[in-house]
């Protein structure tokens, strides 16, 4: 994604990962929608689903600049504003549109609120005060922001150093993670475990891995078995895991061994002639993962104004309604913002301020 994987990078050729940026921006969706139809809340969509796309962004980020920057021909300054410019106009936006919202209905912030969510740094305090504020969803793009600060150096450590160290580093950090989180309270997981943006640049981390031992293990590149069978089971597998777990492991620990091996499976089933590749490379699969961003930083404000509309009432029929309404309705929207706000202004960017 040129939004850290929610959006296009230099993956237009790797179909499969386009459509796979739909399917798990989906499971995100119904982590905050579907609790009324479903009676419980589906926390592994959201946790999973964001797991997915830092490993994700670490991967195709690699794929994309990774090349550049061994020779020595990445410009990272460059790189950080132009995704900063694509992402930070859209959440200005939608910010707004929700502070308006609420301001309508009697819900006020604080100056830190606003400022920590206006400059996307919210995540870099450990309080629930500031990480949810009004487009809630905007936390991921601060640690978006870190991720592509980092890339560069984290690219260049992690293709170099000896897979036998690697190896023992990546054991020792989980060894030493999971002994640290089983010491957060509950209460304070989500503004530390799975949001500050250093943790979540270990799942960033584990998508370069991946890329790296695609790139340089043959084996690696071969076409998946079973796909996707074997993916799907894994995660039901995960999901299985999930509910008997602890927050403070399940919210993103959990999903480390299986994010990379789903993601280099995707890559390497885009060369297959399976049914579910054919599916994924359709051409309704790919116009709905070029706009996912875009879904993903209006859902919320989406589901709000349809359930305003339709109404609810506690039965399952008209959540069922809603859920169908407003994820239709959030579909349009989003290309509606990538077509005549996100593209325009994206156009006029690069050929005005990063020329």
């Amino acid at each position: 994604m040129q939004e850290t994987t929610l959006r296009q990078d230099n993956t237009n050729r790797i179909r499969t990962l386009q459509a796979a940026r739909f399917l798990f921006i989906l499971l995100i969706y119904l982590s905050h929608s579907v609790e009324p139809l479903a009676h419980s809340p589906f926390d592994f969509g959201g946790e999973g689903g964001v797991a997915f796309f830092f490993v994700l962004s670490g991967f195709v980020l690699s794929y994309g600049y990774g090349p550049r920057v061994s020779r020595g021909e990445f410009d990272g300054k460059r790189f950080f504003w132009k995704h900063f410019w694509h992402l930070y106009p859209l959440h200005l936006l939608l910010f707004s549109a929700t502070v308006a919202l609420d301001y309508r209905l009697g819900v006020s912030y604080d100056a830190l609120q606003i400022a920590t969510s206006l400059l996307l740094v919210q995540t870099w305090i450990p309080s629930d005060h500031t990480l949810f504020v009004a487009n809630g969803v905007s936390w991921f793009l601060c640690d978006t922001l870190f991720c592509y600060i980092v890339f560069a150096w984290l690219y260049k450590w992690l293709t170099s150093i000896r897979t036998s160290r690697l190896a023992i580093g990546m054991t020792v950090l989980a060894a030493v993670y999971a002994c640290l989180a089983l010491q957060v309270p509950d209460k304070m997981t989500n503004c530390t475990l799975y949001s500050n943006p250093l943790l979540r640049a270990i799942d960033f981390s584990l998508g370069i891995i991946a890329y790296r031992f695609y790139k340089t293990c043959p084996s690696v590149r071969k076409q998946p078995r079973l796909f996707p069978y074997v993916d799907v089971a894994l995660l039901l597998a995960v999901y299985a895991l999930y509910q008997i777990m602890c927050p403070q492991i399940r919210c993103s620990m959990l999903f480390w061994p299986v994010m990379p091996l789903i993601v280099v499976r995707l890559t390497t089933a885009d060369a297959s002639e399976g049914w579910a590749t054919r599916l994924l490379q359709s051409k309704p699969m790919s116009w709905l993962g070029s706009v996912s961003f875009e879904i993903f930083i209006a859902h919320l404000l989406v589901i709000r104004i349809v359930q305003h509309i339709v109404g609810y009432d506690g039965s399952e029929k008209l959540a069922a309604i809603n859920l169908a309404v407003s994820i239709i309705s959030t579909i349009l929207v989003a290309e509606a913002l990538r077509r005549w706000f996100v593209k325009p202004l994206t156009d006029v960017i690069n050929n005005r301020l990063l020329r």
